[in-house]
């Protein structure tokens, strides 16, 4: 990976019905990463679909038990930061 190569953060939001999970949910930033990284990353968090996932499918949302997951990916900063 070049130094000029552009980096994403992999953010996911699980919402869910703390009376069916017994949380209200989580979320997680993963650390800046390729595009194929972050791609990768965002199939195994919706349970690896078969077909390919770009960058312009983004956002994604997937069903987890008692609620929803929500998966964004943001450009990151020269400095690895978030870029919201």
């Amino acid at each position: 990976m070049t130094a000029t190569a552009q980096l994403y953060v992999v953010e996911v939001q699980d919402r869910c019905l703390a009376q069916l999970a017994g949380h209200a949910g989580c979320s997680y930033a993963s650390p800046p990463q390729s595009e194929q990284q972050a791609l990768t990353l965002v199939r195994a968090l919706l349970g690896c679909p078969q077909r390919p996932l770009t960058l312009a499918d983004a956002p994604w949302q997937a069903a987890i038990p008692g609620g929803q997951r929500h998966i964004h990916i943001h450009p990151a900063l020269p400095d690895g930061q978030l870029h919201l």
